[in-house]
């Protein structure tokens, strides 16, 4: 049969940026977390967290409760204004919220990257004009959307309800950091924990073995960490936990730090993130690049 009569034809249109695949990965790879119910467990969590703060902030802005709604913000330890040695109250919902975003991901990496190497599906889309570091961004960008939509966006939303039903607009100019903040946080969230989940799926590939290996990874070193600390009296120790860390860096982003001394750990909590996110990089790049495509 000629090509003519099997309705084969040449494409006639502009071809568009490679790059533009990274949206078509990060579309199909929010497409799948839908159709799971781990994901909407998860977010049902998120959501639950969400609507308790919103609701503390309704009732304490409410100006029947006058002083007692500011009263009753400081009994649920939420500061809407940064103030030092104080836990800020987005600070402690991002926190919240990174612990659900754990889980979700605990669960979601086989589907996330995993599966795409178990059934060979790499080299399907490394076939195409996608390379291998068009791949690696759009499944990190993939998890940045997953981690963004439940951190960031709900404590942005927070805080435009705070201002909202305060007096005047002056909350949104006074505190315009706090949202500036709120992203550098995320951003912490969805670099970090993007990465290392990424790369734990390419080599792991299998639910169980990364759902062990990545909560293993956070709740192992905790108690390692309190038992130095309670031994030694050294704090310092706090730093072999990568859960601590990235809470280091995160507060150092909204600048709020419980204990003064906290804030000399930061840079080097950030060393440490920095230097888990380059090995764990690396090792994803080397293993995509494995992947033999056949063209």
């Amino acid at each position: 049969m000629g090509i003519d009569r099997a309705y084969y034809h040449g494409w006639e249109g502009t071809l568009g940026s490679p790059w533009q695949g990274c949206l078509a990965i990060v579309r199909v790879t929010l497409l799948q977390l839908l159709r799971r119910w781990v994901f909407w467990f998860g977010l049902a969590l998120s959501m639950l967290t969400f609507l308790t703060f919103f609701a503390l902030i309704f009732v304490a802005t409410q100006p029947q409760l006058g002083g007692a709604g500011d009263r009753l913000l400081e009994v649920m330890n939420f500061t809407v204004t940064p103030r030092e040695g104080a836990e800020n109250g987005y600070l402690l919902f991002m926190e919240s919220q990174s612990v659900i975003v754990i889980i979700v991901l605990a669960f979601a990496g086989s589907l996330l990257v995993g599966q795409d190497f178990r059934q060979q599906s790499v080299p399907f889309y490394l076939c195409r004009r996608i390379e291998r570091r068009h791949y690696v961004a759009g499944k990190l960008t993939a998890v940045a959307a997953l981690v963004s939509l439940m951190t960031i966006l709900p404590a942005s939303i927070l805080y435009l309800e705070y201002g909202a039903f305060t007096s005047s607009f002056s909350y949104w100019i006074e505190n315009w950091q706090i949202p500036v903040s709120i992203v550098g946080y995320g951003l912490v969230l969805s670099v970090g924990l993007g990465v290392w989940v990424v790369s734990l799926s390419a080599w792991l590939q299998r639910m169980a073995p990364i759902a062990i290996t990545w909560t293993s990874f956070f709740l192992l070193l905790l108690p390692a960490r309190r038992l130095l600390v309670r031994v030694t009296g050294d704090s310092t120790w706090n730093l072999i936990d990568p859960w601590r860390d990235l809470r280091y860096v995160g507060r150092y982003y909204l600048g709020m730090f419980p204990r003064p001394e906290d804030g000399q750990y930061a840079p080097w909590a950030l060393l440490i993130v920095a230097g888990l996110t380059a090995i764990a990089l690396y090792a994803l790049v080397r293993r995509v690049r494995a992947v033999e495509v056949v063209g």
